[in-house]
Parts: C-alpha cells; structure tokens; sequence
C-alpha cells in the first residue's frame, strides 16, 4: 500500500515527490532502503515523517496515509 498525503481533510492528495516539491516546495528525505528518489513513483520511497518533522509540519498519520493542514478536525 502506498503513502497518500491528504491536504485539508481530501481538498488535495498528493501521490509522488513531485507532487510534494509542487505543493511543499522542497522535495522530501529519501528513505533509507533507496539510494536515488524517482519523482514520478510513488511516496514509499521517502521519509515523510522526517520530512515534515524537519520542516516544521504538523502532521497526523493513519495507516499509510499522512494528514496536512486542518488537523484539529481529523479524526480516527
């Protein structure tokens, strides 16, 4: 199963690392099982939580997927 983020409760999904450097700009850790990330695959080979913790991003996460922004109405 893929990393998903969820920005603002569904508004927007972000799937790949390009799509993560469009809306975050800045492109996200890679993990530590790759040597290279490839922009147009999916999010399992980047350290999201090392990402956001880095940054500054707060951040809620179910599963594999990642919750941004509006965290106060997300609930599991």
């Amino acid at each position: 199963m893929c990393q998903i983020i969820v920005i603002n409760k569904g508004e927007k999904e972000i799937q790949t690392p390009k799509e993560f450097l469009e809306h975050f700009k800045f492109i996200p850790q890679i993990d530590s099982f790759y040597q290279t990330i490839d922009m147009e695959c999916c999010l399992c080979q980047c350290d999201l939580e090392k990402s956001f913790e880095d940054n500054s991003i707060d951040f809620k996460k179910d599963c594999g997927d990642y919750y941004v922004g509006m965290l106060d109405q997300i609930t599991f």
